[in-house]
């Protein structure tokens, strides 16, 4: 790839009711976190390669090959680059933009869409264009990346031998979750970007188990283990496999065990 930036400004045309892109540029520069700025425009990023950081407010997302992620006009944000990190963005403005934002429930809260990969010819072929057509070209890229979150997003269902790559990708999350206090399939389905209908239905047929029921019985298995390895606090046990009141915690233990922690821990001292 062209180790030099690529900046294309577009030409400004007053439509409030389209979308109107401003820059469409290929950043190669290592990217320094000093301090949070504001901008007064929407920015669609697409990362090419390596890995970085996004820090807002009072956190900080990690960036990876592939992700998709937006920045909002006077929301404060950085870019901090890490290992080998490349991106590309577009800068835009115009209520269409707002519109489409909103249909795909895209704002601060809800900003970054991983696991697009595929995109990443269709980006760079863009970016190649002559500065002539490269309002037309922008605004194409723009729109298209939207479709694609759309896409995703609205299918209730995937192809049929996508099924088992979908579900290797679920039971990785829960995997990885199962200890948030919070968890949900509404969560997970956000994170992974799929429809949550899709998530349970694709989960059940790939491994046979519903994804509660697969919860749980992970919790229950790590807190077996915490308990055979010395933990003695029940709450303690409980909260560290995701539940947040250990009386609910004893309930299932009990249910899926035939004993209460304490008795289980009597057992194996």
């Amino acid at each position: 790839m062209n180790t030099e930036n690529i900046c294309h400004f577009i030409p400004y045309h007053r439509d409030d009711h389209s979308i109107h892109t401003i820059h469409f540029v290929l950043e190669t520069q290592p990217q320094v976190y000093r301090s949070l700025k504001t901008e007064s425009v929407y920015k669609m990023y697409y990362v090419f390669k390596g890995h970085g950081h996004l820090h807002t407010a009072g956190e900080i997302t990690p960036l990876s090959e592939g992700d998709i992620f937006f920045s909002f006009p006077a929301c404060p944000f950085a870019i901090e680059s890490g290992e080998n990190f490349e991106y590309m963005y577009i800068s835009f403005l115009g209520s269409r933009g707002n519109m489409i934002m909103d249909k795909l429930n895209i704002n601060r809260h809800h900003f970054l869409f991983h696991h697009f990969g595929h995109l990443a010819d269709f980006w760079k072929s863009g970016i190649s264009v002559t500065r002539a057509f490269s309002d037309l070209v922008s605004e194409s890229v723009l729109l298209y990346t939207f479709s694609q979150l759309g896409e995703r997003q609205s299918s209730p269902a995937r192809k049929t031998n996508e099924a088992p790559g979908a579900g290797l990708l679920i039971k990785k999350y829960i995997d990885d979750h199962y200890s948030d206090t919070d968890f949900s399939v509404t969560a997970l389905s956000r994170e992974l970007q799929y429809n949550p209908k899709y998530v349970s239905a694709v989960f059940k047929k790939t491994f046979g188990i519903g994804i509660i029921e697969y919860l749980t019985t992970i919790r229950i298995q790590q807190a077996c283990t915490m308990i055979e390895q010395g933990f003695t606090s029940v709450s303690d046990i409980g909260y560290r496999c995701g539940f947040s009141d250990p009386q609910y915690f004893s309930k299932v233990f009990k249910k899926r065990m035939g004993m209460a922690p304490e008795n289980y821990r009597k057992t194996h001292a």
